[in-house]
């Protein structure tokens, strides 16, 4: 299982949610617990209902997408809410695969890539497959019902 990685997703997902004080209020753990589920030096990961909440909230599936990494799994979304605006997520999707690349690039400048250079690799990797999963989605209901979708607001409302 690959601790670290969940480790800073965890810290990830409490950082969007607001930091510790506002994570407190959205799961059954108290701030020192939380902590230490995103410190390397803790044994502790975070439990998977805490996981859920924290995901929830961040409005992201940060730790739960890293634990199933660890086990050799990717999550995969089965529903988005709303329609997806497709500029939007074409817009998405280039800067985070242009990260990837650029990360990509600059990891073989040595030559060899290194455990923190995937690591930062596999984080943009995982950014842009939501994006892609996203367009992917808003494109397929397009094709479902046969008819086209109004982009020009950025509500993505048609």
């Amino acid at each position: 299982m690959s601790v670290p990685a969940i480790k800073t997703a965890t810290k990830k997902a409490i950082q969007q949610i607001g930091g510790l004080d506002a994570a407190v209020t959205i799961c059954r753990v108290g701030r020192s617990q939380l902590s230490d589920y995103g410190n390397r030096n803790s044994p502790q990961c975070a439990p998977v209902d805490v996981a859920v909440d924290l995901d929830s909230c961040a409005q992201e599936p940060l730790i739960l997408a890293a634990m199933a990494a660890a086990e050799g799994y990717r999550l995969v979304p089965v529903k988005f809410s709303g329609m997806g605006h497709i500029p939007k997520e074409l817009a998405k999707f280039s800067k985070f695969s242009s990260e990837v690349l650029q990360e990509g690039i600059e990891s073989l400048e040595d030559g060899q890539v290194d455990v923190s250079e995937a690591r930062a690799i596999l984080e943009h990797l995982v950014s842009s497959r939501l994006a892609m999963d996203r367009m992917e989605h808003a494109l397929h209901k397009i094709v479902a019902d046969n008819k086209p979708q109004i982009v020009t607001s950025q509500s993505g409302a048609a």
